[in-house]
């Protein structure tokens, strides 16, 4: 589709859409007690493996439904930071919860924020980037450490995707398709989603749902100079889906499920411009300036290139969900799942049509099964819970090359290369219970033990360099294991029918891993294990006759041996360390209302203090003053990396009357953030002010299931990186400041026209 059939799409829809609102209509007077349809739905989380009431669950948890998905446009994860503000999202779409996140890059490395899907833990931060939210019920967001009882690691919190399982009872499906208008500079870009999902229950007994989408979107910045052999700019994806579930008799169920995504293209993914580049002593200015005509600054969104640009990625899985009921108490589940994904990537580092660093590939594989085996007992008795048993192995393969002639005409001026096998084995034992001492006050107690043994096999640097980043090592075999005991003791208690409160205390864990690549000779490339102390106080709350639910936590988070990533100029390698002690604290709110006549308010808050208490070792920012003699310092009091001190959202929907079987809506959303800090050290070269973003929607729900909307995200054309960093050419050869940015698809405005039909 082009950018002007899309102008036609969306223009015409607008028309339609306003040419069916009908007359605003008075609302009847409000009784006593509130009707259903303006009482707030009672929402069902997993949020401690069991289906429960949202309200009863002691612990933080943001919800974004299928419905907010769809009134918000949010399509991906990277997009439901948007919904959540204890969440945000970094370069290559990686994750914080309350200010904390490794914002690591390296696919060996787990995120610090855990992603389950259907109950499998997805182990490494390339599963979270890849793909379309689509036939999911809905998105948890878990705030705080919860590896007790989800899989491994997120230490600092989780997003637990639930999807809609088979229905045994009927056929039904339903197709969505998206077409969109993005804002680029110079130019139009367009986009378009198409979904599709088919319903089949085969018997009584027995429910096939497969779900397949294709999409397709322009890049967010333009490539402007340069002309590569192949450049792959458009993000595509396919998908497809498939979803199985038999329950030969009552109490027993075998839920199978395989997938398989192929994308391709780097929009959306390595959309990265200049932001600033040094005024002397720069490599890059002349090239961007001169040789491509782009003008670095916070709102360039061109870049050139003349080496090959392409992202190909294929991911793929299968998993089996088995239940057995073996009494009214207890529950035998037992998940076994394989997922493994094909990576291939190739882009101009220097970001010019320049020879600087124009090579820089990796070729990836990873394979990882695991098993967990549960026993539920329901709650109904003095005490339930769950125990288990959970093992995790992986395997990656990587090799990776970054080259290039720093401007001396000379190819192979500047690089490194390595090759790597990484293997993790990962074995644990845990449990969970909640002691009911009265109907209204209940104890919380659980336990993990975790067992990690890695091993890394890696050699590096075998092609000839003039300037060699890092040095040349022979293959190397280093291992390392760790055993760790984390728990959570917690007390729950139920002031009124709609008023519950909560204290816990927990200890989270994050694994081992290994930085795949050498600063200097024999060096030990572990980097330890990451642990925390959460204490945490909520309240949950309905008011007004289930017209308010208002839920609130504090929260203080203490880490230890936090993973994060940063640049060492001396070296320019790029890599992993501890730092001592991290601290987060604040305060968290989210409500929703519903004042009657249609109208639904849903609005969160986060008031967030997250600092580094100590991290002996940060690599200091040029022009740093205070700094060791090897160009390190004490980052102790600086933030953590893209935390911002507040952060809000409010989304408004209104549903006016039916009429002739259809319902008009309108909708408005607007999100706050203070400024942020996408650098351990602090700098000013990669600090980012507030931002404000307001999307809307207005449109028309029928009865026999066909919807139509137009809408926009982020109407104001607030241009919003996801990342700011060094650039490695400048600030390792030149020892001068120069930044780029990453750019998402919330970074632009983008206009479009939504329409779905349920069948």
């Amino acid at each position: 589709m082009n950018k002007h059939a899309t102008r036609t799409l969306i223009l015409a829809t607008a028309a339609t859409l306003l040419s069916a609102q009908p007359a605003f209509a008075q609302s009847s007077p409000s009784e006593d007690a509130a009707p259903d349809g303006d009482k707030i739905d009672e929402i069902i989380v997993t949020a401690q493996r069991s289906s429960q009431n949202l309200q009863d669950v002691p612990i933080a948890v943001t919800v974004v439904s299928a419905d907010d998905l769809v009134s918000r446009g949010l399509n991906d994860l990277a997009q439901i930071s948007l919904a959540v503000p204890s969440l945000s999202t970094g370069g290559d779409n990686s994750f914080s919860i309350r200010g904390v996140g490794s914002m690591v890059f390296n696919p060996n490395i787990d995120s610090s924020v855990g992603v389950s899907v259907d109950e499998v833990s997805l182990g490494v931060p390339l599963f979270m980037s890849n793909g379309i939210l689509d036939d999911v019920a809905r998105v948890e967001v878990l705030q705080g450490p919860q590896g007790l009882l989800f899989g491994r690691n997120a230490s600092a919190g989780l997003l637990n995707i639930v999807s809609n399982r088979p229905n045994l009872s009927r056929t039904e499906g339903n197709l969505s398709l998206e077409a969109n208008h993005r804002d680029k500079v110079p130019g139009d870009g367009s986009g378009l989603i198409l979904k599709g999902t088919v319903n089949l229950p085969l018997s009584e007994t027995v429910g096939l749902r497969i779900n397949a989408l294709h999409s397709n979107q322009s890049p967010i910045a333009d490539m402007v100079a340069g002309s590569p052999d192949r450049f792959d700019a458009n993000q595509k994806r396919t998908a497809i889906k498939g979803k199985l579930l038999i329950e030969p008799s009552p109490g027993i169920s075998f839920y199978l499920v395989g997938d398989y995504s192929r994308e391709r293209g780097v929009g959306g993914v390595f959309d990265r411009t200049y932001r600033s580049v040094a005024a002397t002593g720069s490599a890059i200015r002349p090239a961007l300036e001169t040789r491509d005509g782009v003008i670095a600054g916070p709102g360039n969104l061109q870049y050139g290139s003349d080496a090959d640009g392409y992202r190909s990625v294929d991911t793929y899985g299968v998993s089996l969900n088995s239940t057995f009921v073996l009494s009214d108490a207890l529950t035998l589940n037992n998940i076994a799942a394989w997922r493994a994904f094909d990576l291939s990537l190739a882009i101009d580092s220097d970001g010019t049509s320049a020879d600087l660093l124009n090579i820089n590939e990796n070729d990836s594989s990873y394979n990882q099964y695991s098993n967990e085996l549960r026993l539920a007992i329901a709650p109904g008795g003095a005490f339930d819970g769950q125990v288990g048993v959970y093992g995790f192995y992986s395997e990656l393969n990587t090799a990776t090359v970054l080259q290039g002639s720093a401007g001396s005409g000379v190819a192979n001026a500047l690089g490194r290369d390595a090759t790597y096998r990484q293997t993790l084995r990962s074995l644990a034992a845990f449990g969970q219970f909640q002691l009911h001492l009265t109907d209204a006050f209940q104890l919380i107690a659980g336990g993990r033990v975790t067992n990690d043994y890695i091993t890394i096999d890696t050699r590096q640097n075998d092609r000839p360099y003039g300037t060699t980043l890092g040095p040349r090592t022979p293959p190397a075999r280093q291992t390392f294991e760790a055993t760790n005991f984390s728990w959570k003791l917690g007390a729950q208690y139920e002031l009124t029918a709609d008023v519950t409160t909560y204290l816990t205390y927990s200890r989270g864990y994050k694994g081992p891993s290994f930085n795949p690549t050498f600063a200097v000779p024999n060096q030990n490339l572990a980097i330890l294990p990451e642990t925390v102390a959460d204490i945490e106080f909520g309240i949950k709350s309905m008011f007004f006759d289930r017209r308010l639910r208002l839920n609130l936590s504090m929260f203080r988070e203490d880490f230890k041996n936090f993973q994060v990533q940063a640049l060492n100029i001396g070296t320019g390698v790029t890599a992993v360390g501890n730092a001592g002690k991290v601290r987060a604290q604040g305060i968290e709110a989210t409500a929703v209302i519903k004042p009657g006549g249609g109208l639904t308010i849903n609005a969160g808050a986060t008031l967030l203090d997250s600092k580094f208490r100590s991290y002996v070792g940060a690599a200091c920012y040029l022009g740093q003053t205070g700094c060791a003699a090897n160009g390190t310092f004490d980052a102790a009091g600086q933030r953590t990396p893209a935390s911002a001190r507040f952060t809000s959202t409010v989304q408004a929907i209104y549903e006016f009357p039916e009429t002739g079987g259809a319902v008009p809506f309108i909708e408005g959303s607007y999100n706050h953030r203070s400024s942020v800090n996408y650098a351990a050290n602090g700098s000013p070269f990669t600090a980012l002010g507030s931002t404000d973003i307001f999307g809307a929607s207005i449109g028309v729900r029928l009865s026999s299931g066909f919807e139509l909307s137009l809408f926009c995200k982020n109407c104001t054309n607030e241009l919003v990186p996801t990342a700011i960093f060094y650039d490695n050419v400048d600030q390792v050869l030149r020892r001068v400041t120069t930044t780029a940015q990453q750019w998402g698809y919330n970074s632009v405005r983008t206009i479009g026209v939504r329409a779905s039909a349920r069948f």
